[in-house]
């Protein structure tokens, strides 16, 4: 079980271990034989140039290869490309790739079986690109034998779409999207077990979407890395706890170079505060403004990372967690490279079930921070800079801690326990430089034993609703008759 430690005096934050891992995928390509050809594997390249061209690619088999180029230039391009691959059984070892330049195209990968590759390009550079919507299927015959496949999708542009559906074991999707209102989805469930998935999701731009599922009995990983204002992501993980399941999500909001490894900056070997390093550093990035982040993971040994780094007085980030299992930890971060003045962001962290723990860091004034756990072995710990803000920690079970620090004025802290107890709050302790003076705080700690009524005993300090998670990027599909209507 990782740690996370605070104490109120030094207040300190251990970071989560994460495993980063996910990036890979590219691979397709290959394609080759002609002269003289034969010695087994289908093969096969269509090139168009223009507008509302459309290409249509069925092969059976393994080590299949496909590549469709579709390419006006810039300009309308409104082009479709479809590719299947498949084989009497599953196929295997299949490559399909489709490069399509311009706005209004279409394309849609089928992969059946093994060890195939899939890569799709929209957009290709060309910033005014848009409204390209791409889908990768990979999957078996049966549900099963859909193994060891890869799948990427880069768009760049507005209004694109992206959906990535894979199904089985150990199988790597990234979706790449420059530009603004975009959309990407990727849903992976492994059905018997096994190895576990891979999805890595980067946006760069305002206002896009980033939706990832993931389902089995393994470990699989999710890290959505987005730059720029109005971002959203969903992360769901589920495991059925078999064996040593354990699930991987991060999200980052705003951290100036996509790809950048949070753990390895400031969170490397521990987050001293959101404070000393926050005021001594300034902005590592444009920020994160208006940025939305769920996370919700069921299972057991499961990890969640959010960091939004806003700069804003009104940024306004919000993000939840929601963990169901054992000894899971959950982490919220926010406005950490930002402004002292930056604020307005809620965090909001619910956990049920045995050993776990919680941590939230908000640098900046009129946040929010919202705990609920239920269980045994539970810890909370919280820490707010500046003034105006809020911590609301409830724990229900046994062997709870709490912890809550607050640096600054007009802060407020109420600590509920049920339980084990056991609780620090710590308000306008030696104030980090630049923070404003100390005074008019507020701590209230309700501490029940074992015969406490759940229903009727006092909590109050209510926060705003929670905002609606519900997200399904669904990219539609078109019609094979489109494609070949007269075939």
């Amino acid at each position: 079980m990782k740690k996370v430690v605070l104490s109120a005096a030094a207040l300190i934050f251990a970071v989560m271990s994460y495993a980063q891992t996910p990036t890979p995928p590219q691979q397709a390509q290959v394609v080759a034989p002609l002269p003289g050809a034969a010695a087994g594997a289908n093969t096969g390249e269509s090139i168009q140039n223009g507008n509302s061209n459309k290409v249509k690619v069925q092969q059976a088999g393994v080590s299949n290869s496909a590549k469709t180029v579709q390419n006006d230039g810039t300009g309308s391009g409104d082009n479709r490309a479809w590719i299947t691959q498949s084989g009497w059984f599953v196929g295997q070892n299949n490559a399909a790739e489709m490069n399509q330049s311009g706005s209004n195209n279409q394309s849609r990968s089928i992969q059946f079986g093994d060890d195939n590759s899939a890569l799709t390009n929209q957009g290709q550079t060309d910033a005014s690109s848009e409204g390209n919507r791409a889908r990768i299927e990979q999957r078996g015959l049966y549900y099963f034998e859909g193994d060891n496949n890869s799948a990427q999708i880069d768009q760049d542009g507005k209004f694109n779409k992206a959906t990535t559906l894979q199904y089985d074991e150990n199988n790597n999707a990234l979706t790449d999207q420059d530009g603004d209102f975009n959309k990407s989805k990727i849903v992976q469930n492994s059905a018997w077990g096994g190895s576990g998935h891979n999805a890595d999701v980067k946006q760069a731009g305002e206002d896009n979407e980033s939706w990832v599922s993931q389902t089995g009995q393994s470990t699989n990983n999710a890290i959505a890395l987005q730059i720029g204002e109005g971002n959203k992501s969903l992360q769901y993980q589920t495991n059925s706890g078999y064996g040593n399941a354990a699930n991987d999500a991060l999200v980052t909001q705003g951290d100036g170079i996509i790809g950048t490894d949070l753990n390895g900056s400031i969170f490397f070997g521990g987050l001293v505060g959101v404070d000393s390093a926050i005021q001594a550093g300034g902005s590592n990035g444009p920020g994160s403004d208006n940025g939305i982040a769920f996370q919700f993971q069921n299972g057991s040994g499961n990890d969640a990372e959010i960091h939004q780094f806003g700069s804003d007085a009104t940024s306004s980030n919000y993000a939840q967690q929601n963990q169901w299992g054992e000894g899971n930890d959950a982490y919220i971060v926010q406005n950490a490279y930002g402004t002292s003045f930056g604020g307005n962001n809620y965090a909001n962290q619910l956990q049920s079930g045995d050993s776990n723990e919680a941590g939230v860091g908000q640098n900046g004034i009129d946040h929010k921070a919202y705990q609920r756990q239920f269980g045994s072995n539970n810890q909370a710990l919280s820490t707010q800079i500046t003034k105006g803000n809020l911590v609301n920690t409830y724990q229900a079970g046994n062997n709870n801690v709490a912890h809550t620090a607050q640096r600054g004025k007009f802060n407020q802290a109420l600590v509920v326990q049920k339980g084990g107890h056991s609780y620090s709050v710590s308000q306008n302790l030696g104030l980090a430089p630049g923070s404003m003076a100390g005074g008019n705080n507020i701590a209230d700690i309700l501490q029940l034993g074992p015969g406490g009524n759940f229903h009727t005993d006092g909590e109050d300090c209510e926060f705003p609703d929670q905002l609606d998670p519900t997200r399904n990027y669904h990219v539609q599909g078109f019609n094979i008759d489109e494609v070949c209507p007269d075939c």
